[in-house]
C-alpha cells in the first residue's frame, strides 16, 4: 500500500474532478491524505481518506491583481511574483504536517504549486491534474494565435514579441525564470497559465482538448468527471417539465456577478412562450433583477444536472464542468465567457460546432435571442453535443487515472487512446 498526499485546489470545480480518483486509489489500496478547505471535506470523506484542512486560506487564494494588459512579458512580471508568493506561503504553512504523513508521492492541482514546491523538499515522485484543457509548449510556440488570444486574452490573437530565432516559450521561460530566482524554484511559463509535472492527468477527452496531437504519452486524457442527478441539493422544478422549450441559464459558481447580463437575458426571452430557469449564484440580490416576466424561474441556486436533462439550450459562462455537463447531456451551448479557461474552452466548443460564443459585455438582448434561436434551429449543434458527449462516455476516467499513476511510479508508460 502506498501513501499520497493530494493537494486541491480548494474550490468546487477543482475539488469535485478528483472524488472518482481518490476512491479509485482507495479501492486499489493507497492511503490517500487529502488537502483542501473545510467546505469540500464533505466530499472527499470515505473510508482509506485522512482529510486535511488547508485552515482558512480562501482570503490568500482569492487575491487578485487587476491586469489590464494582453503583452505577455508585462502580464508574467504581473503574476509569477503574486503567485509565488501564495504558493511560497502556503507550502510554509503546509511542509510540517506533510512531512508527518510522509506521503510516498504527490498528486495536485494544476493550481496547487505548493505541492510541487513540497515535492520537491521531500524528494518525491510528483503527478499534476488539469481540470480543463491542458497547455503546453508546443501549442505556445505552434499555435501561437490561439495561445495570445485564449490565454493572454488579446482578442486579435497577435503579440509584437518577436525574437529571431527563438521559440515564443523560451522567451516566456527565460522571464519566468527570472522573476522565479528570488523563490529558489523552477518556474516556466506553463505554470503560470497551465501546469506540468513529469505525468499529467487531464480531466478533458482527447477528442475535446485542442491540438491533441501536441501531447505526448506524459499527458494522459481521462474525460471529465460527471456529476449524477442524485449528488444534487435542490428542487426538482416540476414546473419546469411541461412541453416546450426550456432555455436553462447559469454563469457558474466564481465569475457570476453578472447582473447587468442577467437583465439583459430577461429582456432577450420576455414573454416569448419559451420557459427560462436562470441560476445567479449568491453575489446577486434577485430583488436587483426587477419584475421578472411569468415564463421566468429564478433562484441563486438551481440542480445544474435535473435542469441539463430538461433543457434545449444552455447558456453559459463556458466554465470546463458545465461545459462538459452540457455535452454529456447533448445540450448545445450559448457561450459568454468571463475569465480564466473560459475562453479556450469557449473557443473549442465553438470549433466543433457544439454551440456559439460572444462577449457579455458588448451583446444586447436583441444578441442573446437571436444566438439562442440559431443553435435551437439547427440540429447540427446538438448532434455535434452527441458527438462529443459520446466521447466523454468513451473515456476511461478513474480507473485509467490510476491504471496511468501506478505505471508512471513503475517506471513504465501507459497512453491514452489516440496518443500520438
Amino acid at each position: 500500500m502506498g501513501k499520497v498526499a493530494v493537494f486541491s485546489y480548494p474550490y468546487f470545480g477543482h475539488v469535485n474532478p478528483t472524488v472518482t480518483l481518490v476512491k479509485e486509489l482507495v479501492d486499489r489500496g493507497e492511503q490517500v491524505y487529502y488537502y483542501t478547505a473545510d467546505p469540500y471535506m464533505k466530499l472527499i470523506r470515505m473510508e482509506g481518506v485522512v482529510c486535511r484542512s488547508y485552515g482558512d486560506v480562501i482570503g490568500l487564494l482569492d487575491e487578485e491583481i487587476p491586469i489590464r494588459s494582453t503583452d505577455p512579458i508585462e502580464i508574467l512580471k504581473l503574476l509569477v511574483p503574486h503567485k509565488l508568493d501564495k504558493y511560497q506561503r502556503m507550502t510554509n504553512l503546509l511542509i510540517e504536517r506533510v512531512m508527518e504523513d510522509d506521503p510516498d508521492y504527490i498528486i495536485r492541482d494544476c493550481e496547487s504549486y505548493w505541492g510541487k514546491m513540497i515535492g520537491v523538499m521531500l524528494d518525491v515522485p510528483m503527478i499534476c491534474y488539469i481540470t480543463t484543457i491542458a497547455l503546453n509548449e508546443a501549442i505556445m510556440d505552434q499555435h501561437t494565435e490561439f495561445f495570445v488570444r485564449n490565454v493572454l486574452g488579446n482578442p486579435a490573437g497577435q503579440v509584437a514579441l518577436q525574437v529571431e530565432g527563438t521559440r515564443f516559450s523560451e522567451v516566456l521561460n527565460a522571464c519566468a525564470r527570472e522573476l522565479s530566482r528570488p523563490y529558489s524554484v523552477e518556474y516556466k511559463a506553463i505554470d503560470a497559465f497551465s501546469g506540468a509535472d513529469e505525468f499529467n492527468l487531464v480531466f478533458t477527452s482527447r477528442e475535446f482538448q485542442p491540438y491533441a496531437n501536441t501531447f505526448g504519452p506524459d499527458y494522459l486524457f481521462l474525460g471529465p468527471s460527471i456529476r449524477k442527478e442524485e449528488e444534487e441539493d435542490g428542487d426538482n422544478f416540476h414546473e419546469l417539465t411541461s412541453s416546450g422549450t426550456l432555455v436553462y441559464i447559469s454563469m457558474g459558481t466564481v465569475y457570476n456577478d453578472c447582473l447587468p447580463f442577467y437583465t439583459k437575458c430577461i429582456d432577450a426571452f420576455r414573454d416569448n412562450g419559451w420557459r427560462v430557469a436562470m441560476s445567479t449564484g449568491q453575489r446577486i440580490n434577485t430583488a436587483d433583477l426587477g419584475a421578472l416576466p411569468g415564463n421566468f424561474t429564478v433562484r441563486s441556486h438551481m440542480p445544474q444536472i435535473r435542469l441539463l436533462q430538461m433543457a434545449d439550450v444552455f447558456i453559459t459562462h463556458g466554465g470546463h464542468n458545465s461545459t462538459n455537463e452540457a455535452l454529456y447531456h447533448h445540450v448545445p451551448m450559448v457561450m459568454f465567457p468571463q475569465a480564466a479557461d473560459q475562453f479556450a474552452v469557449s473557443s473549442r466548443v465553438e470549433e466543433i460546432g457544439a454551440g456559439v460564443a460572444r462577449s457579455s459585455r458588448d451583446c444586447t438582448p436583441e444578441d442573446i435571442a437571436d444566438m439562442t434561436r440559431k443553435v435551437l434551429d439547427d440540429p447540427r449543434y446538438r448532434k455535434s453535443c452527441q458527438e462529443a458527449g459520446q466521447a466523454i462516455r468513451n473515456s476511461g476516467g478513474a480507473k485509467l487515472a490510476v491504471d496511468g499513476i501506478f505505471a508512471f511510479l513503475n517506471g513504465q508508460v501507459l497512453q491514452s487512446a489516440g496518443c500520438p
